[in-house]
């Protein structure tokens, strides 16, 4: 498939004369601030996709004068050249075959074109708003969803192809207009003038094109029944739905058609394993839930479409702008990974987010995925990702966006303590240091799945500051057997360095000498190594022998990963245990089953069955007092996977 290489917004909404946004064929995460452009950005590019399906007159309009148009998207401060007579306003897209699709008052080339025609019917946008039209329903009280259809997915859908009146048609949403015409008029022999005669090649054609929408919408929405609750699932919710068609018809008069219009009914017939019969389920279901079934639905309708045949050509491009925001933590964890893990595979996919704490939780999702501890790494590896920030600045009385490539907070530390490019910055260094460093700390502890404060509370990581994981380690890292020595000299500077250099202090000195006690702290927290060892629903087995020549054999599916960890330090590796809900087959030699579920230590099960068995039985010389050589992970013990 192809891929976009370059995105070029000029004088178009917000933005002005501007550069091209670089991404070299790779998926993109943009973080950018309410009030920076990303709108702006997102209805370029819908824009330019949109083009293809649109008569050239209406694209002009988008780009005519706001005098000339009322549907003008020229910036409203953009400016003439000397002499011409339109302004420079364009959107422009190249992919990574170098092709280029341009859109201005006098470019209108790719109107209709065959490759970006497909890129459109391949491509889709999905932002909060088109999920959050899901539960409108709730207030007019209907389960009807031909609105949310008819806005966000007929218009990127495309079905086989039907002639009708002299043209071909594929795009749904140019089927759905042209059938809602009507089959046309003629004139009788009084002169009157009234709908096509019943045995007219028009009439049959309209009654062709009703039957193919039918079936067509039809077979989607079984394609969507079929293959939703699989999809809710992996949102680890269990309620099932069920969408019911009914068709288009109507009534032929003598001068008007008597329509009865289509209409998609979403109806909840089983929660949690009991059959409902739920009327309105926007009312039933929690917000979270429905925008998880809204984007189901949408993921339904993405692999319907990719079941439509390989469009090598085209872009396919998923745009997902502010699509969590009515979801919670959990939630927001389990769409990023089907993300990344289901879609990312077959759409370029450009993120965009205004969540400052969302983007992040994504960079480390990233970097955990691809065994890097560094933000400053992550950017300059190979992994398939840019990653770019976008601020509206003011220049003048105008204001702008501006897109840059993002920078880690130690990379910024690192430039303003050197001075690169401009001014040394201790005070700007040390604010930058601080947030490099609560980043690492966080790391580690996300990754070692440390989520409880001393007192049993939740740790929010939102609010979560650098005393409070000073606090934090000097609690939890005697316990996993991590040296103190750097969180103490940690400890011993940052009430005169780090936490002043964020606010303003003009009697505070900053000295280079602590700056480098804390980059060194810095460097020992990133460095970790955190290693996943046992992957969340891979099964491990325990087999221990007893002096009755028995071998008594547990096997049980991992509820979460099970990671070792080697920091700060540590002259090895080590595995985290933590208390996980375990389910265990157990067999020995006499034909038995049992199934036992706790919530409890992987290597305390191991240890706890030894010492019972010992008790019972007697243990044969082959037993291994050692959990690390006692667990079996796919015909290794888990030791092999330390080295």
């Amino acid at each position: 498939m192809s891929k976009i290489k370059r995105i070029w917004l000029n004088n178009f909404k917000f933005f002005g004369s501007s550069s091209p946004i670089e991404l070299a064929g790779e998926h993109l995460l943009l973080y950018g601030e309410n009030g920076s452009g990303k709108s702006s950005l997102c209805y370029g590019l819908n824009t330019l996709l949109d083009a293809a399906v649109n008569s050239p007159e209406k694209v002009q309009k988008q780009f005519a004068l706001p005098s000339e148009s009322e549907d003008s998207l020229i910036n409203i401060h953009a400016k003439m050249d000397e002499g011409a007579e339109r302004t420079n306003a364009f959107v422009s897209v190249e992919d990574n075959n170098g092709k280029v699709y341009q859109f201005s008052y006098r470019n209108l080339n790719s109107c209709q074109d065959t490759d970006l025609l497909e890129s459109n019917l391949a491509s889709d946008l999905i932002n909060y708003q088109s999920l959050f039209r899901f539960q409108i329903p709730h207030s007019e009280q209907t389960s009807s969803l031909i609105d949310v259809f008819e806005y966000s997915v007929f218009p990127h859908l495309s079905f086989p192809a039907i002639h009708y009146h002299g043209k071909t048609l594929r795009n749904v949403k140019t089927m759905i207009k042209e059938y809602n015409e009507g089959p046309g008029y003629t004139t009788n022999a009084k002169g009157e003038h009234i709908i096509v005669y019943k045995n007219s090649q028009d009439y049959n054609d309209f009654l062709a094109l009703e039957a193919h929408l039918n079936e067509k919408i039809q077979q989607l929405v079984d394609f969507i029944n079929i293959n939703i609750y699989d999809k809710i699932q992996k949102f680890e919710y269990d309620f099932k739905v069920h969408l019911e068609y009914t068709s288009a018809s109507h009534v032929k008069k003598d001068k008007s058609i008597e329509r009865h219009r289509y209409n998609i009914e979403l109806k909840l017939t089983e929660f949690e394993g009991t059959a409902v019969n739920v009327k309105y389920p926007s009312k039933f279901l929690n917000e979270a839930r429905m925008t998880a079934l809204a984007f189901c639905i949408r993921w339904c309708v993405l692999d319907y479409r990719l079941g439509q045949g390989e469009v090598p050509n085209a872009l396919k491009i998923l745009l997902l702008d502010d699509v969590m925001v009515s979801l919670d933590r959990c939630n927001r964890t389990k769409l990023i990974r089907i993300i990344l893990d289901e879609l990312a595979g077959k759409f370029q996919i450009l993120f965009f987010t205004h969540d400052r704490s969302l983007y992040s939780y994504i960079i480390r999702e990233l970097m955990n995925r691809n065994g890097i501890s560094k933000e400053e790494d992550l950017l300059k590896t190979d992994i398939g990702w840019q990653f770019m920030e976008m601020f509206a600045c003011r220049k003048g009385k105008v204001s702008e966006p501006i897109v840059q490539p993002y920078a880690s907070s130690y990379t910024k530390a690192r430039k303003y303590y050197q001075g690169d490019g401009g001014n040394v910055d201790f005070a700007a260094c040390g604010n930058a240091l601080r947030q490099a460093i609560e980043g690492a700390f966080k790391m580690i502890y996300t990754r070692l799945d440390i989520t409880k404060n001393a007192d049993g509370s939740s740790i929010d990581f939102s609010k979560t500051m650098l005393g409070d994981y000073i606090h934090l380690s000097k609690t939890h890292f005697p316990d996993l057997n991590i040296p103190l020595d750097a969180i103490h000299a940690l400890d011993s500077i940052k009430n005169i360095l780090l936490n002043p250099s964020s606010h303003y202090n003009p009697e505070m000195d900053f000295y280079g000498q602590e700056l480098e006690i804390a980059f060194d702290v810095y460097h020992e927290l990133s460095e970790c190594d955190i290693r996943i060892v046992v992957p969340k629903n891979e099964e491990v087995i325990i087999n221990i022998p007893t002096l009755d020549g028995a071998q008594h054999i547990y096997k049980t599916t991992m509820n979460q990963d099970l990671v070792a960890y080697k920091i700060m330090g540590q002259p090895e590796y080590r595995i985290r245990w933590i208390p996980m809900k375990l389910s265990f087959t157990y067999s020995g030699d006499n034909p038995q089953k049992e199934h036992r579920e706790k919530n409890l230590r992987l290597n305390d099960f191991y240890m706890g069955n030894a010492d019972y068995l010992r008790k019972k039985y007697g243990l044969h010389d082959g037993y291994v007092e050692d959990a690390l050589s006692g667990i079996n992970y796919k015909g290794r013990i888990l030791k092999d996977y330390l080295r």
